[in-house]
């Protein structure tokens, strides 16, 4: 499967740690910012308000990345579930692939319980990612 929205990033002098590279975490922080960036681009949230929470997430880190470069991030949906979906991103930096992630999120309620993708969210996604509307 394909990434069919991406992001840039830079690192900053602040991004790096004392080994001189791209603090691990911080590969987190630029995948939530492509999160949120993938779904204003579906149109998808309003604001900075998010009807999910995540519930898993996962990194492997490949290759160090460095102050000055900057970063392309892929996102792309790859599961719709009942109640969660599964996002996949990948960190690259001149096409190379620096760590990829995964995350599980959860679809929740104003009183932050889980409940069901609702149906436009759902449609608006798989029609994006040319994926199914459900899946096990």
């Amino acid at each position: 499967m394909s990434f069919h929205f991406f992001c840039e990033q830079p690192v900053r002098w602040k991004d790096i740690d004392a080994a001189g590279v791209l603090n691990n975490a911080v590969y987190l922080t630029f995948v939530e910012q492509a999160r949120f960036l993938y779904f204003r681009e579906l149109g998808i949230t309003q604001a900075e308000e998010f009807p999910f929470v995540l519930g898993e997430t996962t990194a492997r880190y490949l290759r160090p990345g460095r102050a000055g470069m900057t970063l392309s991030i892929g996102a792309r949906v790859s599961r719709l579930g009942n109640k969660s979906f599964d996002m996949e991103y990948e960190v690259k930096h001149a096409n190379v692939v620096l760590a990829t992630v995964r995350a599980t999120l959860v679809m929740v309620d104003a009183e932050l319980r889980s409940t069901e993708i609702p149906d436009e969210f759902r449609t608006a996604v798989a029609g994006f990612e040319g994926i199914p509307e459900r899946s096990a």
